[in-house]
C-alpha cells in the first residue's frame, strides 16, 4: 500500500516521514535508529499506519522482535512486514508484558511451529491474534518487565564492550603488522 503512496521525486514531496523497516526491529526489543528510512509523499498519509505510545510492533517474520513504542518513538510508519498491536486495557495488560511475552522463545517456537509450511517464515497477523498468553496479575507484570529490561541493558552494554573491545584489537594487530592506521 505505502508504495503506492511513494513520492517518485523526493525533490518535489510535501511530506516526510521515518518508517521502520524489518532490519529496525531489533531481537533485543529495540528500534536501531540506523536501520530507519525516509519516506517521502506527496500527501498526509492515515494516522492508523503510525506508531503510537504504548504499542507493540512487531514483524509479519521470524523472529517476531516485538518492541513497544515509546513517547520518544510515536510517528514512524508502519509498513505492511510489520504489525502493530495495540492493548486496548492496561488496567489488565500492559504493553511492556505483551511484548515481554511475545519475545518468549516458547511463543516464538509456537509460532514457527503453526506457520512452518511458508517458504519465507511469514507470519499471519490472525496466528499473532489467536495466541494465549497467560497474563498474571499487574504487580507480577510489572516485577517481570522490570526484570527483563535490566537483562536486555545488561546485555546491550556488554555487546558495546565486545564491540570496543574488537575494535581495540584491531589497532593493536594494525600496530604489530605495520599497517596504516586509518
Amino acid at each position: 500500500m505505502l508504495s503506492r503512496k511513494e513520492a517518485k521525486d523526493p525533490e518535489a514531496d510535501v511530506y516526510r516521514y521515518k518508517r521502520l523497516t524489518l532490519r529496525s526491529l531489533t531481537e533485543g526489543g529495540y528500534i536501531s535508529d540506523d536501520d530507519l528510512e525516509d519516506f517521502y509523499t506527496n500527501e498526509s498519509l492515515n494516522n492508523a499506519w503510525f506508531t503510537s505510545h504504548g504499542d507493540v510492533v512487531i514483524r509479519l517474520f521470524s523472529p517476531l522482535c516485538p518492541t513497544v513504542i515509546e513517547e520518544s518513538r510515536m510517528k514512524l510508519l508502519v509498513p505492511s512486514q510489520l504489525a502493530i498491536l495495540k492493548v486496548r486495557d492496561r488496567s489488565i495488560i500492559s504493553p511492556e508484558f505483551l511484548r515481554l511475552s511475545l519475545s518468549q522463545k516458547g511463543i516464538q517456537e509456537h509460532v514457527s511451529r503453526i506457520e512452518r509450511g511458508t517458504a519465507q517464515r511469514t507470519v499471519k497477523l490472525g496466528t499473532i491474534m489467536e495466541l494465549l498468553i497467560e497474563v498474571p496479575d499487574m504487580e507480577t507484570q510489572r516485577h517481570a518487565v522490570e526484570v527483563d529490561k535490566l537483562s536486555r541493558q545488561r546485555e546491550r552494554m556488554y555487546m558495546d564492550l565486545i564491540n570496543q573491545e574488537r575494535q581495540l584489537t584491531e589497532i593493536a594487530i594494525r600496530k604489530i603488522i605495520g599497517g596504516t592506521l586509518i
